[in-house]
């Protein structure tokens, strides 16, 4: 559509707006998925619908993970943080490790992170949400193939079977942005930081936001 939107404008021809693209390229998206439902070849295309964190629904919890990259130390954040259906704060966690080859294992570890991390305080029924498409992606579908984070897909799978209940989405970057910050927190922290029902004020601040 913005290709021949341009060639429209070079050869003087009528144009449409630019902001009928968006609901136009969703139509197509939509028709798209619904010919392809049935194709157990297709690969899911992860669309992010939401804007803005959502609390849970019955008595299932949200483990948001993110990472964060460090390159000036080689080092990389991982993040966690589990909120109940009020939005309040179960857990979240904060940790430096070595920075990984490539952004998706860091954000692969960051998932299998969350997935410890539920099991450690002992929920049982947990919906864990990304904004690492590749990741979920791989997740979703069982990939473990990959040879830099395949292994640690495989780890997420197995850990995860042992929850009563478990889902994994990819959200907006806007959804995700606790964990985001907690992620970047991690650059001049400690090695691993750890709150029960609580969590640093400057996060609270976005936590509260969330469900405002």
């Amino acid at each position: 559509m913005l290709w021949t939107r341009r060639n429209s404008i070079r050869l003087g021809r009528p144009t449409r707006p630019l902001n009928q693209f968006f609901p136009e390229a969703g139509r197509l998206l939509r028709d798209f998925l619904e010919a392809h439902d049935e194709d157990p070849g297709t690969v899911p295309i992860l669309v992010p619908v939401q804007a803005k964190w959502i609390a849970p629904t019955q008595a299932r919890y949200n483990a948001n993970f993110d990472a964060a990259p460090f390159k000036h130390n080689d080092t990389a954040g991982l993040e966690v943080i589990i909120r109940d259906v009020n939005g309040a704060v179960i857990g979240a966690l904060s940790m430096r490790i070595p920075l990984p080859h490539s952004v998706a294992t860091v954000e692969a570890l960051a998932c299998r992170r969350a997935v410890q991390f539920a099991d450690e305080i002992g929920l049982h029924e947990v919906t864990f949400e990304g904004d690492a498409a590749v990741v979920i992606n791989a997740i979703t579908t069982g990939d473990t193939e990959h040879s830099s984070y395949g292994h640690i897909i495989g780890d997420i799978l197995v850990q995860a079977a042992f929850f009563s209940s478990f889902e994994f989405c990819y959200v907006n970057q806007s959804c995700n942005r606790v964990a985001d910050a907690l992620a970047k927190r991690a650059k001049s922290g400690l090695d691993l930081q750890v709150w029960l029902e609580d969590c640093p004020e400057d996060i609270a601040i976005l936590v509260l936001d969330d469900v405002s």
